[in-house]
Parts: structure tokens; sequence; C-alpha cells
């Protein structure tokens, strides 16, 4: 075993490798290249339901293109000359054009499965990954907010974490595991964090680390990543949050939304058999008792759960996401244009303030259309992913670009 090297030492030699890593392209564990062991374009053979009419090759191209205005707009060589962050410019998230740590999330998911059509990708993830690690909270979580040009916590009160950002954050060191290798214990160790912080007794998911274990977030719920980890991380009871996650949807949507499977922006009593909306205006200053901008996201990661492990053993989320998808399509026409970002319960249109329009709303919905079978529609929202209709900035080109890879069928498991 080799010596370790002082703190000094040590704190310099990581400054040293990192820096040049990220200028070279080599950054990493283990300060070295590292082909990636699933290159894009992956075409994954998705267990339930159609993809777009579009040919694989023409699908491949306009991720590619996607990504190369994503990455161009939206991925920043900053705070320090070894991280990377995901602006959030265009949209008021963080001051200054910050980040936020669901959008480091979201770059950490996006830069290793793009990597091998990107030849930096491993330097741009250790960059992400690095400013994660300088800005933890007092769990070790991200904090969840960081202003543009200062660089720091920039919210109220003592830094705290986001469940969405912190899950996402998980995923991608398995995928970047999986692609290159070299970050098992970081995985692993992140993932304890989260469990330890983000999970409630019971298994239900919190909204934030140091949040009441009373309510959960639906747009939270991303299955496909809880199976992930149960699979990866064997130390600590993921199962258990599956099948809870699991049961809070049959138990809200039963209830609550029984033919769309409508989720509200927060849910109250998680911990109960009785789950139910939260009150208007109760975390964020929007009808959270419905459908709004947290929730538009649930179609996305409850239809990419039924495609990636299939009807049988994701049969909540199958189930849910083939009425998600069948209630956008009426209220919108078959025009993805014209989903609504607020949505009610039992399938209305919310009109809330005029606020009408938002791409991601109908973007979202694509996976969902797909697990659901129906091909007119998941063309439409295929043929809308080109464009922007709304001139939308770092939210939902961030989700279109997400949504591109799974209905591209480029979107893969890690632990399958």
């Amino acid at each position: 075993m080799p010596r370790p090297l002082t703190t000094a030492t040590a704190a310099a030699v990581a400054t040293c490798c990192a820096t040049a890593g990220l200028l070279l392209g080599t950054g990493g564990p283990a300060g070295a290249a590292t082909a990636p062991a699933h290159p894009f374009p992956v075409h994954t053979a998705y267990k339930v339901g159609v993809r777009p009419s579009a040919s694989q090759s023409s699908r491949d191209s306009a991720v590619k293109k996607a990504y190369d205005a994503w990455k161009k707009n939206y991925l920043v060589h900053g705070c320090a000359s070894n991280e990377y962050y995901v602006s959030t410019k265009g949209d008021d998230d963080a001051p200054h054009n910050g980040t936020v740590s669901e959008a480091q999330g979201y770059g950490m998911n996006i830069v290793p499965l793009m990597a091998g059509y990107d030849a930096n990708a491993k330097a741009e993830f250790d960059g992400l990954w690095q400013l994660v690690k300088n800005h933890k909270d007092h769990d070790g979580l991200m904090q969840w907010q960081l202003d543009g040009k200062t660089c720091k916590y920039t919210d109220s009160g003592t830094p705290d974490s986001a469940t969405d950002g912190d899950l996402d954050i998980g995923y991608g060191l398995i995928l970047a595991d999986k692609q290159w290798g070299g970050y098992t214990a970081d995985a692993k160790a992140w993932l304890a964090s989260v469990y330890a912080h983000d999970v409630a007794s019971d298994g239900h998911l919190k909204c934030e680390d140091d949040g009441p274990s009373t309510d959960t977030r639906p747009s939270d719920m991303m299955l496909d990543h809880l199976r992930a980890f149960a699979a990866y991380d064997t130390a600590h009871n993921w199962k258990k949050v599956v099948t809870r996650t699991e049961a809070v949807i049959s138990e809200f949507t039963a209830k609550y939304s029984s033919s769309a499977g409508l989720l509200s922006d927060f849910v109250v009593g998680a911990n109960t058999t009785s789950p139910k909306p939260a009150p208007a205006d109760y975390q964020e200053s929007q009808p959270d008792n419905i459908v709004g901008y947290n929730s538009l996201r649930v179609p996305w990661h409850l239809g990419t759960d039924a495609l990636v492990n299939g009807s049988s053993t994701a049969s909540v989320a199958y189930s849910a996401a083939k009425k998600e998808s069948a209630c956008l399509k009426k209220l919108s026409g078959g025009n993805p244009a014209k989903v609504q970002p607020h949505i009610k319960l039992g399938c209305a249109n919310g009109n809330v303030s005029g606020d009408t329009q938002a791409e991601e709303a109908g973007d979202s919905a694509g996976p969902a259309a797909m697990a659901a079978g129906d091909q007119a529609w998941t063309d439409a929202i295929w043929k809308q992913l080109a464009s922007n209709p709304f001139g939308d900035a770092y939210y939902g080109e961030t989700i279109k670009m997400l949504v591109s890879i799974v209905m591209a069928g480029d979107y893969w498991n890690p632990v399958a």
C-alpha cells in the first residue's frame, strides 16, 4: 500500500491533477484517460411500448444536436478551475445564473450518457462532481442553491439539500462508475447519505434532507433510479423505498386521480395510508395541490421506469404512465405544445394566472406516450423536441435534453 500523503501535499496534488485533467480531458479518480464502456449511441431495447417512427440514425443525430446546444448554453467551466456546473441561465432558479442541485444532478446524468460522442465527458463529469463535493451541507449532500457570481450558498437559513438533486447525483455516480469505473466508493458513500437523510422511516422520500418526514414530492419519484440503487447499494434497504414510493402513488391516485393517474406537486400524509394533495402554496408560490412545474416531470420519470424495467417489475409506473399519457393527449388534442404546465387532478387544464405554455410540459409526456404504445402521440412529441416553441431556457431545455436521450432509445440501465 502506498504511503499516505500529508494533507498539504495531497491537496496540492489533487488540485494539480484535477486541473490538468480538465484541461486535457483526462480527469477522474485515476487521472488517466479511460474509454467509455457504453459510448453514445447506446441503442437500448426497451421492455414495453413504441419508439418514434423516425429512423434510429436520425434520432441519434437529433440527440447530438440537442446536446451541442445544451452544452454550449448551460455547461459552465467554473466556479473553480477543476469544477463545472449547470447554469440556470434564463430562469430565476439561482442568482447570477448560478446552479441548483437539481441542475447539477441533471448534468451528472446527461454527460456520462453522452460519453463517446463528447470526448471530454469524463473531465466534465469530474468537474461537476468536484463542485458537488465542494458545496456540501451538514448532512454531506449538495447545498441546493449556489450564486453564480460568488459560488456560495444563496438561500436563507442553514444550507440544506433537495431530494431530486440528491437522487440524480447518486444515479449519475452509478452511470459514471459503469461508464468509466473508479466511482464505486463515492457512489456508495453518497447513497448512504441520501438514505440516511432523504428517506423517512417508513421508506417514503422526503422533499429535502432537513424537511418534515410527513410529506413528499412526486417529481422525486424516479423509480428507475431507486431500483438501480437497490441493486447497486445493497447495504441499504432501497427496496423498501421502491415499495413505499409505489404505495404512495397507488394510494394517492386511487382517491384523487383514478382515471388520469396524476400526482400533485406536493403530497402530505405520505407517512400514512391516506396521502393527499398539499394545500395551495404549501412550499412554493403556486397551487401545490395540482400538477405544476414540479409534477409535470412525473410522466417522464414513470414512463422511463416502465420502458427500462417492464410492465411487471414497474407495474405501478406503467399503469400511471399510461393514464397520464392519455390525459395529456386528450387535454392537448394531441398537440404537445398545448399541454399546460398546470393541470387539475381530474384531468382538466389548470389555467393558473394565464400560465398555459411551457415546452417541458409536453416534452415530459414523451416517455409515458412511448410506454403506453401510442405511436401517433409519441411521434408528435418527438417532433416537438426538435424545436423550442416558447423560448424556454435552462429548465425546459435541460428536461428536453434528458427526454430526447430516452425517446431516442439511447438511455441505458447501469445495473442491467
